[in-house]
This record gives structure tokens, C-alpha cells and sequence, in this order.
């Protein structure tokens, strides 16, 4: 049996006001399968704003996935959500609104059991590798994934630079994650590239 593409996702920064967030999703959706608005801090409005400024720049509702916030992408037609420890668990939305695919992010398998008992489709699990966004913590490596990736369907997060993004993908994982590594890099288009390169027909070992 083929096996399916690798998966590319990007996380917003939380350091972007929506005007540099729609230019480097404009420039970069193409390369990517999933947009994650992660914007804890802007208001409901912001985000429906932002979101429908996306869409009518020709960024597919489909590649779109909003931060916890159900109601605003209902209301803008986005169908996946990214859910965090302090959601409300994946089965309780899915009985209101069934063709939400959605997220969760973990850390641990103890976790990634959970959230595939709480309805699941995938989960985001990290960190790989050591990172400077999370100082003193070590990474949980290839391991981690290897141990998870029969039970869901695993994106890696985490240090995930082009140079290490294949052996994500070898471990097991469906896809990889990345946030600064695009989003604040000096140049979002070469950067995104990179990683859709590095991921590109790489194979389960």
C-alpha cells in the first residue's frame, strides 16, 4: 500500500499582527497542508477578520485550523480544530458537529491514549527535539513516536528544522509541525520550501 504524502503544518507565532499573519499564509499555502491560527490573545473579531481575509485571498477554508475557538470556525466554514489540555474533549464537539476533523496536543503517550479515547483524529506531539521555546526541556525523540503512531495518526513538533524534519517522518510520523521555523523566519517562502523538500518522499524505515 502507498503511503500517503507527508503532511506539512504551520503554527502562527503570537508575535504577528494579522496583516504579516495573511502575508506569509498567502505566500506560503501552496507548500503546506495545514494553517494553525494560534493567536491566543486576539479578540473573537480579530480572528473571524483574519480568517476571512485568508479566504479571499485564495487560502482553502480546507487548509485552515483554528485554536479551540469552535464557534468562530463554524461561522467562517473552517471544519478543523487544534485542541489543547484545557479543551473540551474532541467527543463532546463531534456530537454537536460530526464532520469536525480534530487535533490535540500532547506530550506524552499517557496522552495521546487519552485523546484517542476522547474522539481524536490526530495528535500533535511534542517536543521532539530540544527547543528554545521550551529552555530545560529535553526532547522526547523518535522513540516517543514510534511508541504512539499505530494508536493515532502523529504530527511531530518541536526543534523540527529541514535538516531533521525526514527522520520525523521515518519514525512514523504522518506529518510535522513547525512554527518559527516559517512564520518567523526571515524568509517564510525559502523556509517553507526547505521543509516540504526535506519531508518529500520520505519513507517509514
Amino acid at each position: 500500500m502507498v503511503r500517503p504524502q507527508p503532511e506539512f503544518h504551520i503554527i502562527t507565532s503570537g508575535k504577528q499582527v494579522p496583516r504579516e499573519v495573511i502575508h506569509i499564509c498567502t505566500r506560503v499555502h501552496h507548500l503546506v497542508d495545514a494553517i494553525h491560527l494560534r493567536e491566543i490573545n486576539w479578540s473573537s473579531r480579530c480572528l473571524y477578520d483574519t480568517i476571512t481575509a485568508l479566504l479571499s485571498t485564495g487560502v482553502p477554508a480546507e487548509k485552515l485550523v483554528v485554536n479551540d475557538r469552535v464557534d468562530i470556525a463554524l461561522l467562517t466554514g473552517v471544519e478543523r480544530i487544534q485542541l489543547g489540555s484545557r479543551s473540551v474533549k474532541p467527543s463532546q464537539i463531534k456530537m454537536a458537529f460530526p464532520t469536525i476533523k480534530i487535533g490535540v496536543s500532547v506530550h506524552t503517550p499517557v496522552e495521546v491514549e487519552a485523546a484517542s479515547k476522547a474522539g481524536a483524529d490526530y495528535v500533535i506531539l511534542g517536543n521532539v527535539y530540544r527547543t528554545d521555546s521550551k529552555p530545560g526541556k529535553a526532547g522526547i525523540g523518535m522513540g516517543a513516536i514510534r511508541k504512539v503512531k499505530d494508536r493515532l495518526p502523529v504530527v511531530g513538533i518541536g526543534g523540527i528544522t529541514p535538516n531533521n524534519a525526514a527522520e520525523v517522518i521515518r519514525a512514523g510520523a504522518m506529518g510535522i509541525a513547525v512554527l518559527s521555523g516559517v512564520f518567523l523566519s526571515r524568509d517564510p517562502l525559502r523556509a517553507a520550501e526547505e521543509y516540504r523538500l526535506s519531508i518529500k518522499g520520505a519513507e517509514v524505515l
